[in-house]
């Protein structure tokens, strides 16, 4: 039986991290592991206050108002549950237009998951890596890309927590249905079709947020043809895959 952690204790808990985080800025002289710290304390049971909190601190840290800003759109738009298509498609826009402003680039996220794959091969096997074309397109740095891998992980995870709706789930429900319960099974198939989807992007020259979103803001042919490909071919894969004759479309 697992007994419930009393908040005194994790009040308690988060305290020391944050002293012990604290110290470890002081002897390395840089702020980024007490903000790491507070960061995690705030987050792990998020609230509005706590997310503006950290949007004022990092504001300040930073000397920059693009983290309070944030902080305050996502207290606007991060507690739904679930968004109808036309506010997720406006919150979509204005993200891409934030990226254009901040970045001078659209989104795009699988040209990050590319340049760790020539830092890898760089690490492991640098004669063969010189000599690969593709390499001199997305070279072994670290850049924009990579972080927004990062801030897609730990927004998704505060907005679930946020909204009240995480919860670790190996095996979705409707997976298990036409599927079955194996975990092993259910991450074999995920592992599979991330690579197919990735070699796939590479090919289109873009995945769902560089071709389709990125794509359709800026009026490109690809992005279009993209989009019905996608749309055609998700729900012919629905079909095949999950054996159902119904689509439902809810608006909650």
């Amino acid at each position: 039986m697992r007994l419930p952690v009393e908040p005194s204790a994790r009040l308690a808990g988060g305290a020391l991290a944050i002293v012990v985080l604290a110290v470890a800025s002081i002897a390395l002289k840089s702020g980024w592991p007490v903000m790491i710290a507070i960061s995690v304390v705030l987050v792990a049971r998020p609230r509005w206050w706590s997310v503006l909190i950290l949007g004022f601190a990092f504001t300040i840290f930073l000397g920059s108002g693009w983290p309070l800003i944030g902080s305050l759109f996502f207290i606007a738009t991060g507690k739904p549950k679930r968004w109808w298509p036309i506010p997720a498609g406006i919150a979509f826009g204005l993200v891409e237009v934030f990226s254009f402003y901040l970045s001078d680039r659209p989104l795009g996220i699988t040209r990050g998951y590319t340049a760790m794959g020539s830092m890898i091969e760089a690490l492991i096997y640098p004669e063969h890596a010189n000599k690969v074309n593709y390499w001199g397109v997305y070279e072994p740095v670290i850049d924009w890309t990579m972080a927004l891998i990062l801030g897609t992980v730990i927004g998704s995870f505060l907005s679930s927590r946020y909204s009240g709706d995480f919860k670790l789930n190996t095996v979705p429900y409707v997976w298990s249905v036409s599927k079955g319960k194996s975990t092993t099974r259910r991450w074999l198939w995920a592992f599979a079709a991330g690579i197919m989807m990735g070699f796939a992007a590479r090919i289109a020259g873009g995945c769902v947020s560089g071709l389709l979103i990125s794509g359709v803001v800026q009026l490109a042919p690809a992005g279009f043809i993209f989009m019905m490909s996608l749309w055609v071919g998700g729900v012919i894969t629905t079909f095949l895959f999950y054996r159902t004759r119904v689509i439902a479309v809810r608006k909650d």
